[in-house]
Parts: C-alpha cells; sequence; structure tokens
C-alpha cells in the first residue's frame, strides 16, 4: 500500500499504524542492543517510571513547589539520558529529548502554576508507557538470570499504571474527540487505587465529565491555534488514596473554560435564577448551576443537559463533595472529595 492510500484512511486507524510502526522500531533497535546494558538500562527505566508518576502526583501548592518538582522531573530525564549510554534506542531517546525540551521553558518562568504542567505530563505519561511497552519487548531477550526479574518487575509496575480501567476511559476519550473533531490527550494518575466497589460508578462518572469537556472545553484545533494554545487539548485525571481522611477525585481540561453569559442565559430561561440574580451572582455559585437538570450550554437542539446532574448524583450517592473552578479562555477543574469506604456505608452496596 502506498503512502498516499495510507494517508487517505480514517484519523483513528492512522493513529494505530503510526504506533505499529514506532513499535517495529523500537523493537529493531532492542534486537540489536547489547544484552547486559540492555537489562540493566531497563532495570532503571521500570524505576524511572515510578518516580515520574510519583512526582507528578505530589501535591503542589505554591510555585516553589512546582519548580521543585520541574527540577527532580528533569533529573530523571537526565539520568535516563546518562543510562542509556552505549545503547541505541532512537524512539526512547527522542521521547526523553521531547519531554525535556517541554519542561525547560517551564522551569526559566517567573511564576509558574498547576496549568503549565499539563503539556509536560502529556508527554512524560507519552514516555513512560513508551517504556513499559520497551521493558516488556525486552523481557523476550534479555540474559536468563535477569528475565525472570525484569518480567515480575513489569508485571507489578503495570498492574498498578496500567489498569483496563485506564484504557477505557482512553478508548471514551479517543470516541469524543473523533466525534468533535478535535485532538485530546489524556493523562491519568492514581486510578489503580480506586476501590473495587467505586469502579462502575466513577467510570459512569467520569465518562461524563471526559465527554463533557471534550465537547464544551477544549476548543477545535484552529481555534486552539489561534489562541496561542497547543493543537491539542489536555486532560487531566487523577484520584488519591488519602487514607483515613477519604479520597480526591479531580479533572482538569485546558481548554475554553465555562461561559458563564450563557450558563446565566440558560439559569434564567429554566427559572432556576431571575434576570437580576444571574447579573450579579457570585462567579463559583454560578459555575454550580451546570450541574442542574436541563443546564446545558449546548445549541443543539435536543441536549437534555443530563450529564452533569449524572456527575451531581453519583457523587452525592458516595458522600461525595462537588467543585467545579475555571478561568476563561484556560481551564476547567472539577474536584470531587469522596470520605473513606468506612465512613460511607456504601462499599458493599455498589456495583463492582
Amino acid at each position: 500500500m502506498n503512502e498516499s492510500a495510507i494517508q487517505a484512511m480514517p484519523p483513528a486507524l492512522l493513529v494505530e499504524i503510526e504506533t505499529l510502526r514506532d513499535q517495529r522500531d523500537l523493537y529493531r533497535s532492542l534486537l540489536l542492543s547489547e544484552l547486559t546494558a540492555l537489562a540493566s538500562f531497563m532495570a532503571h527505566a521500570l524505576e524511572t517510571v515510578e518516580r515520574i508518576r510519583a512526582a507528578l502526583r505530589l501535591s503542589t501548592r505554591d510555585a516553589g513547589a512546582f519548580r521543585g518538582k520541574i527540577e527532580r522531573l528533569q533529573n530523571e530525564l537526565s539520568g535516563l539520558m546518562d543510562a542509556m549510554i552505549g545503547l541505541h534506542l532512537p524512539s526512547i531517546a527522542s521521547r526523553v529529548s521531547s519531554a525535556q525540551e517541554t519542561l525547560r521553558p517551564i522551569g526559566l518562568r517567573q511564576d509558574i502554576s498547576g496549568n503549565d504542567l499539563l503539556p509536560a505530563m502529556v508527554t512524560l505519561e507519552e514516555l513512560c508507557s513508551h517504556l513499559l511497552i520497551a521493558a516488556d519487548c525486552a523481557a523476550v531477550h534479555l540474559p536468563p538470570a535477569d528475565e525472570d526479574n525484569a518480567a515480575d518487575e513489569l508485571e507489578a509496575v503495570q498492574q498498578r499504571a496500567q489498569p483496563k480501567f485506564v484504557a477505557a476511559l482512553q478508548q471514551l476519550s479517543d470516541r469524543f474527540a473523533i466525534e468533535q473533531g478535535k485532538r485530546v490527550a489524556l493523562v491519568t494518575m492514581g486510578l489503580e487505587d480506586i476501590p473495587e466497589p467505586w469502579i462502575s460508578t466513577l467510570f459512569d462518572l467520569l465518562g461524563q465529565l471526559l465527554r463533557n469537556s471534550i465537547e464544551h472545553g477544549i476548543e477545535a484545533p484552529a481555534l486552539r491555534t489561534e489562541r496561542a494554545k497547543p493543537d491539542m487539548g489536555t486532560l487531566v485525571v487523577e484520584f488519591i488514596d488519602r487514607g483515613p481522611q477519604g479520597f480526591d477525585l479531580n479533572m482538569q481540561d485546558d481548554g475554553a473554560g465555562l461561559d458563564g453569559e450563557r450558563i446565566a442565559e440558560v439559569a434564567v430561561r429554566l427559572g432556576l435564577l431571575s434576570a437580576e440574580a444571574a447579573a450579579n451572582i457570585d462567579p463559583a455559585r454560578l459555575a454550580s448551576v451546570i450541574f442542574q437538570p436541563g443546564v446545558t450550554t449546548s445549541k443543539i437542539a435536543g441536549r437534555r443537559g443530563l450529564g452533569l446532574q449524572i456527575v451531581r448524583d453519583h457523587v452525592q450517592r458516595l458522600g461525595g463533595r462537588l467543585q467545579v473552578a475555571a478561568k476563561r479562555g484556560q481551564f476547567t477543574r472539577y474536584r470531587i472529595s469522596f470520605p473513606a469506604l468506612s465512613d460511607t456505608g456504601l462499599g458493599a452496596q455498589l456495583p463492582a
């Protein structure tokens, strides 16, 4: 099949072809590597994946903490480059370099916030996923003495980092993005810690949030380019187990934020707010209106506006609290806090 025929294929199929080509090139480079050096590098790579993901999950609330996180990530990337000396692994090296290039300008900024790190999180997660694939491929060719240990390490990492839950969310995100003609990168952290009884409920909840962010939040590639944003939008989903303090579920996109004027207009039309109240309402209070039944900013006829009501109902069912914050043209962030399982009395009742 010639290149022009390939380019005429649907976008989803093009992505699959590019992925297969990339994996072919990776496998070829692994076959040509010296086995002892390769085994040593893969052991280091698996540990690095764990440390990078741990660093990304660190709670940071000020510019100094963000700068420290970036320095820690830069050190991990430098360590990976050093560990590759003597090995020819171009697909890994290019991803490490890309991650370094993404982090470098962020570290030079005077003021740093969590939103600044979103593009880098996409690049870093892509690197981590590629390293796990490389380790899986390399395990077949490692010396016998190291093969079992490497395979065990890989299996342990994958069990923690790549549950079926994440794969299903990725499929949803890809499907919604294709439907809307948008490019979206999904980054997930900590979803392996979701309690088993909550998986079905939280998958439904996150599915509603993903659809809402991709349809209403993240802009089309051409519009993002006009606004000096990367043409690919970013969605970050994070689940944090706080032990006796309960759980946090956060989702953030780097899209257009909430359209306050449109939300107020809809709220007045539905009788949720008077015109006077809508004109003077606090932005945080106005944001909460989007979780009311029938509220939708979509101008497509037939939209019922029930997606975020479903999110609210799931959160209430689990005894949680839901907050939304947004900045016009920059981001929308959902923060959901859940009590510990022992405090909800719902764990045994929810479907697995």
